[in-house]
C-alpha cells in the first residue's frame, strides 16, 4: 500500500538521489467510452520529472521518465499528486 503525504507549500529539497515525478493523467474511460472507475485503475509508471536530487546522475528536470509503480510513494504538492522514486528505479528515460 502507498502512504500518502500532503504539503501545503513547495518548500522542499531533493536529498541524495531522490527523483519527484509529476505522474501522466491516465483516461477517464475507454476507447469505446466506458468509464473506467477510480478503484479499477492502476497506478501511473510514467510521468515528468520535477526535480532530482544532487546525487542523480543521470536523470535531470524536465525528463520524462518510466519507473517502478512499487517503489514510488505518493505526495500531494499544492493540490497535485506527485510521486516519490529513486533514480535507481527508474526503467527508462524518454528522448
Amino acid at each position: 500500500m502507498t502512504k500518502t503525504t500532503t504539503i501545503s507549500h513547495s518548500n522542499y529539497e531533493e536529498q541524495g538521489n531522490a527523483v519527484l515525478v509529476l505522474p501522466d493523467e491516465l483516461p477517464e474511460k475507454t476507447r469505446k467510452g466506458i468509464l473506467i472507475p477510480r478503484t479499477a485503475k492502476e497506478k501511473p509508471q510514467s510521468g515528468l520529472v520535477i526535480d532530482c536530487g544532487p546525487r542523480c546522475e543521470e536523470v535531470k528536470k524536465g525528463d520524462r521518465i518510466q519507473y517502478s509503480r512499487k517503489s514510488a510513494s505518493a505526495i500531494h504538492i499544492e493540490g497535485k499528486l506527485h510521486y516519490y522514486t529513486t533514480e535507481d528505479k527508474i526503467f527508462y528515460i524518454y528522448e
